[in-house]
């Protein structure tokens, strides 16, 4: 029945209308009943003020529903209806039947201290009704006392479990403000782990393009510029056709290369051939381009590997390697399938490095990388004046 203060927001909902008037109506015909039947803590002559205050505590109950009371109003209705009560109550025990929602109302009130004074208001009017009113044989100073403190005893029980669920509120309101936190910070940490592993693969994908364009485009242009060099000093005319016939083959090579690399596929020495053939291809170009020797060796029975585009890479960053900078007469490419293993190495007779001073470039670190992608090994094993020989080690389909 009362309305809360800003301050003390509501935690209870207020008794309806309709069930504070029924309980009310309910009082009255039953202190009418009794009266009827005889009963002596009701007498017939008091009916009609009984009905008057009844229709008073209705009235109060109306227009204590009405919106944005005050309330200090509030406040003052809800004492109203307690002292009305209790002289309904002093007239028929009956309407105790309608106080006892004054027990929950009380509830409702602002501060603890006017809870608790509205709780034992209330229980002292009980109490009346309790005993079945002044006129009930039992109406004594004795048995008021004892009705009232079991009153008051259960008034302190509800007090202490109103104490425990308005608590009980506090912490699940604070839980649910916590896993509010805590689902707001899930998801922040989750886009910021979007944003990361797209940052991740944007950098992966640009170092892959880089990979590809430096170990197809980047060498078939190197060969093609070293072929303009040596057409532009051709003592004949038969060398410098034969010149410009590598350069012509070496940029549509490297034209197919570069659109294969911008859609992101395989070599296409693989798309109409298996790995030996890319390769032995591969190798009569490069043999072709640079004027070296070399051959191919196959050893077991050819499988695919799913990875034959990656170790068609290592073959070809690894011959340009050798035309750039190994001097060497020759390189040798051999190809060795075993039962879940494939091992491309790629060897020459040049004069070697030391591998662990070259910290520069996408050659050996991109021949690593690709290694590292599909799960394979890569090792290059080189002394000055002795030679390079790099091996890849890639696992089978078969596996």
């Amino acid at each position: 029945m009362v309305s809360m203060t800003p301050e003390h927001p509501a935690r209870r909902e207020r008794v309806r209308l309709p069930i504070a008037l029924g309980l009310l109506g309910a009082s009255l015909a039953a202190a009418v009943a009794m009266a009827v039947s005889g009963v002596p803590v009701v007498r017939t002559t008091d009916l009609p003020w009984l009905a008057v205050v009844t229709g008073l505590i209705a009235c109060v109950r109306v227009v204590a529903e009405r919106p944005g009371l005050s309330p200090r109003v509030a406040r003052s209705l809800f004492w109203v209806n307690l002292a009305l009560a209790g002289v309904a109550v002093w007239g028929s025990p009956a309407f105790g039947l309608y106080l006892f929602i004054g027990y929950y109302e009380s509830g409702r009130l602002p501060t603890r201290a006017e809870q608790v004074a509205g709780m034992v208001g209330t229980a002292l009017v009980i109490a009346i009704a309790q005993m079945g009113g002044p006129r009930s044989e039992l109406f004594m100073p004795a048995v008021y006392v004892a009705f009232v403190a079991v009153n008051l005893l259960i008034t302190g029980l509800m007090l202490v479990l109103d104490r425990q669920r308005e608590a009980l509120f506090v912490d699940l309101t604070r839980a649910n403000d916590e896993l509010r936190d805590e689902r707001d910070r899930s998801a922040a940490l989750r886009d910021q782990l979007v944003a990361q592993a797209r940052e991740a693969g944007i950098a992966e994908e640009r170092a892959r393009l880089s990979r590809e364009i430096h170990d197809t485009v980047a060498q078939d242009l190197v060969a093609i510029i070293a072929q303009l060099d040596a057409a532009s000093a051709a003592p004949d005319a038969a060398e410098r056709d034969r010149r410009l016939a590598i350069v012509d083959a070496a940029a549509r090579e490297a034209l197919a290369e570069a659109r294969r690399a911008v859609r992101a596929l395989a070599s296409p020495r693989l798309d109409d051939a298996d790995l030996p053939l890319a390769l032995d291809d591969l190798l009569g170009q490069w043999r072709e381009a640079t004027g070296l020797g070399g051959e191919l060796r196959v050893v077991g029975r050819p499988v695919s590997s799913g990875h034959d585009d990656a170790l068609l890479r290592v073959a070809q960053e690894a011959l340009a390697n050798v035309a750039k900078h190994a001097r060497a007469r020759r390189a040798d490419v051999s190809l060795a399938y075993g039962a879940d293993m494939v091992t491309l190495e790629v060897r020459d007779d040049g004069e070697g490095f030391d591998p662990h001073a070259v910290t520069h470039g996408f050659g050996l670190a991109g021949m690593r990388a690709r290694a590292d992608a599909v799960g394979g090994r890569m090792s290059i094993e080189s002394t000055p004046g002795e030679g390079t020989r790099v091996v890849a080690r890639m696992g089978t389909e078969q596996a």
